[in-house]
């Protein structure tokens, strides 16, 4: 049953890149404007990791409006038709709200779980993943959509699990891969460090459209 979803989220990503490139793309290109103008968000160096908190805040603000323009496009093509760039971003500005709240509860309660040897994070994050959907495609509250996500969740929650994290592992190939290309044919350019964000933020979709595939088979007379 893993496989059949994982390759559903695969032929779903790959039917419909150009509906998804649609709504990514602003959003890599401005992520990356931001972090031209005021830096990395994050930088190494010999002293290890360091946080650039201004441009870190503005990328972290942006993500309701992306994950919110990603849903409505998702949700969109799922009934068989795409929005446009301008209808996927008024629907994202009117959910981000909703969103940013259920993100922050589910972030500090997964981030809580990783801090306990990281399997209690994972697996928190398989129950309530559905919760941002639940909020802004069925309009709950951001606390009723986590409680009901961790409802619908209970009986497939393995499942769902490893499905998760079969795909999360593939996105971080994909990223590795993506790096290695971008680097040998642009080196420290900018212009790859932009195509690297576009095309990274394509396949993080991924991660979006197996969690919707669930939310999808889960929501009562959904298919």
């Amino acid at each position: 049953m893993i496989g059949q979803r994982i390759q559903e989220t695969l032929r779903f990503w790959w039917r419909n890149i150009p509906a998804l490139l649609l709504v990514t793309l602003p959003f890599a290109l401005a992520s990356e404007l931001v972090q031209g103008t005021l830096g990395a968000a994050l930088q190494a160096d010999e002293e290890g990791i360091r946080v650039n908190e201004l441009s870190a805040l503005l990328i972290l603000l942006l993500r309701p409006f992306a994950e919110g323009a990603i849903m409505a496009q998702m949700a969109a093509i799922h009934m068989g038709q795409t929005r446009s760039l301008a209808e996927s971003l008024m629907f994202s500005l009117r959910a981000a709200p909703v969103l940013l709240v259920t993100y922050l509860i589910l972030g500090i309660g997964v981030y809580a779980g990783l801090l306990l040897f990281i399997f209690p994070g994972a697996w928190l994050y398989a129950r309530l993943c559905q919760a941002p959907y639940i909020a802004v495609l069925e309009q709950q509250t951001p606390l009723r959509a986590l409680r009901t996500s961790f409802e619908r969740t209970r009986a497939d929650q393995w499942q769902i699990l490893g499905a998760v994290a079969l795909v999360f592992m593939l996105v971080i190939v994909l990223f590795q891969i993506s790096g290695i290309l971008f680097t040998g044919l642009f080196g420290d350019h900018a212009m790859g460090s932009v195509g690297l964000a576009v095309v990274t933020s394509l396949i993080s979709c991924l991660l979006n459209i197996i969690v919707f595939r669930y939310f999808c088979l889960m929501t009562p007379g959904g298919s």
